[in-house]
């Protein structure tokens, strides 16, 4: 359910019954605390105190487009520079993660039994072309075993539409159709000063949708935010509209102690 408070609009994650005091997720998108905060993670979260209260070492990864997934250890958080990655493996107690969007999707995911853990991942285009999907989940396969995917449930947070994402012909766009399922490409013509230009239209949500699917999630168990970035400008950062530095930010952490 979508909050604003302190003049800064966010969304909170809801766990499952059992974990709702151990899982803590949100995702802040375009308000007042944020502003000129310039995507910088560590300024990001000092700016939300106000809602988050004093910060733990926090994992704040140099996001790359790449599929490398952090583990919660320490010296992720105290590393400088920053690990390059554009994933977070978080099962420690005693640390904080975050990632940072503006048209890029936010993928979560989280257990609904067992031991809690928390996937979080950084997924545009090239992250989605080269799956990082497959990787996180991989990494949660190999860790808690193939049934901690199959009763896990997965959240894709805003992103820019397929409308709103034309790419022209390119070594990436082409790995992109090779990827994509064709149902999330549309072949078109560019507007205004590139019209009659042919464009590539990439859904990056569905295409994470289906990458989802594809690693074991049910689909009963994915949810899609369906907010367009751009569409949605004032309630999401997007670079595409104009947001040149200000990012949205996606903090999570576990609250030891409290597991029923």
């Amino acid at each position: 359910m979508e909050k604003i408070a302190n003049g800064q609009r966010w969304l909170r994650l809801t766990p499952p019954n059992d974990f709702a005091a151990v899982v803590d997720v949100r995702f802040f998108m375009r308000g007042t605390l944020l502003d000129g905060t310039e995507g910088r993670a560590l300024p990001m979260r000092e700016s939300l105190i106000p809602l988050l209260g004093e910060r733990l070492p926090l994992i704040a990864p140099r996001q790359v487009h790449g599929t490398r997934i952090l583990d919660s250890a320490e010296k992720n958080a105290t590393e400088t520079p920053a690990p390059r990655a554009d994933g977070i493996l978080l099962d420690s107690f005693d640390l904080e993660a975050s990632l940072r969007f503006a048209d890029c999707a936010p993928v979560v995911v989280m257990p609904l039994n067992g031991r809690p853990w928390l996937l979080m991942m950084h997924s545009g285009y090239k992250g989605t072309v080269q799956n990082i999907v497959r990787a996180g989940l991989e990494r949660v396969r190999i860790r808690y075993g193939s049934g901690a995917v199959a009763s896990a449930r997965a959240w894709v947070g805003p992103c820019v539409g397929g409308a709103n994402y034309p790419r022209d012909r390119e070594e990436w766009t082409e790995r992109g159709l090779v990827v994509f399922h064709p149902e999330n490409v549309r072949v078109g013509s560019g507007t205004g000063a590139e019209a009659g230009r042919e464009k590539i239209f990439f859904d990056i949500a569905g295409e994470l949708k289906r990458q989802l699917l594809e690693a074991g999630v049910g689909e009963e168990r994915i949810l899609l935010s369906g907010m367009d970035t751009v569409e949605c400008r004032d309630r999401c950062y997007s670079y595409r509209a104009g947001d040149r530095e200000d990012r949205m930010f996606l903090w999570a952490r576990l609250r030891a102690g409290t597991l029923r």
